[in-house]
């Protein structure tokens, strides 16, 4: 297992503080980066009636996040923190706190991309790990290619002499990322995380409410928690403007392609919904697999650059699966809860 995650980014002053004010008289959004804090504090700052109105002002950039908001007039009732604020508000009490925070498989694989492939809106995907030549990664900005994409990690796990090969071929970006996915959630650095955050000593002083994240991924789900967010701190929202909202909520999602795919696997993997699976990118390729390989005992994925076309081709693949290639998983740390006999244990958690 990976260290004890530390809540505190190690780049940054302990106290560092994200808003200009120390804290939000009406509300504070304490947060992870890729879990909306920016996008709540827009909304509430929009629709409450303790707080001028923001007009036409739109936060919201080409891949849905909401951070072109730098011109705004905010009124700084609303702040938005990391969890730095802990740090600058030490010796405070019963300060509003909004902590939005992941619930289930699928908010995790959003955050793997959100957070370390959309960076500063850079655009950065795994993707590139094998539509670039090795060259090519070779000379990007070495904190995406070696940090974030783990290019180095890849070459070396997979024992890729880079002379030899133009390009890392898709089925082994795919597959190194499917090695994480096989992980047990609540083992994850991830999992881990969000839970030494959620639990801090500092929150039990505070008046703290949780916002499930699947607030972002489901309109009907966000309305409802708005209505419960609303009377918890009675931020007075003007639900009067409800189609405003509504349209506000959609014009963040329909440009996040990843939240939208992370609906789409999971609709294939707990809804059985029939989906189209084309130009999925390689890491919710990856989660598909892992899923699958999870859920059906004995079946690896195939380790080819084509992905399956969509749900009737997975249907296929799992029920002719031919009982003689049939064995136990040496990917997977257990079977029906007890050792995994055949679990190889190279360069793996």
């Amino acid at each position: 297992m990976t260290p004890e995650p530390n809540i505190f980014d190690p780049g940054l002053p302990m106290d560092y503080r994200h808003d200009t004010l120390q804290n939000g008289k009406l509300l504070n959004i304490l947060f992870q980066g890729g879990t909306f804090g920016n996008f709540l504090k827009y909304f509430v700052e929009k629709y409450s009636n303790l707080t001028p109105s923001l007009g036409d002002l739109d936060p919201f950039t080409s891949t849905g996040t909401a951070h072109n908001h730098d011109d705004f007039n905010w009124s700084g009732q609303v702040q938005r923190y990391h969890s730095s604020f802990i740090n600058d508000n030490e010796k405070n009490e019963n300060l509003p706190i909004c902590q939005p925070l992941p619930t289930n498989k699928k908010h995790f694989l959003y955050l793997k991309k959100a957070q370390l492939f959309r960076i500063g809106d850079v655009g950065f995907s795994p993707d590139l790990l094998w539509k670039k030549t090795l060259d090519e990664m070779n000379e990007a900005n070495s904190r995406y290619a070696k940090e974030i994409l783990k290019f180095q990690e890849i070459l070396d796990f997979y024992e890729i002499k880079e002379r030899y090969y133009l390009y890392i071929p898709k089925f082994i970006v795919r597959d190194y990322y499917k090695l994480e996915f096989l992980e047990e959630l609540k083992t994850t650095y991830d999992f881990r995380w969000f839970q030494n955050f959620k639990n801090h000593p500092w929150l039990k002083k505070q008046k703290v409410f949780h916002l499930d994240l699947e607030s972002f991924f489901d309109y009907k789900v966000f309305l409802e928690n708005m209505y419960r967010l609303n009377d918890f701190f009675n931020l007075q929202l003007d639900f009067s403007l409800s189609k405003e909202m509504e349209k506000d909520w959609f014009k963040s999602y329909d440009r996040d392609v990843t939240r939208k795919d992370c609906n789409l696997a999971e609709a294939v993997l707990e809804k059985n919904k029939e989906c189209d699976l084309k130009d999925l990118d390689v890491s919710i390729e990856a989660y598909i697999y892992a899923e699958l390989e999870k859920k059906y005992d004995f079946v690896q994925m195939p380790l080819t650059n084509r992905f399956f076309k969509d749900t009737t081709e997975i249907q296929q693949y799992v029920s002719f699966y031919p009982a003689h290639y049939k064995a136990m998983n040496p990917n997977l740390k257990t079977f029906k809860n007890l050792p995994n006999p055949f679990y190889l244990y190279k360069g793996k958690y």
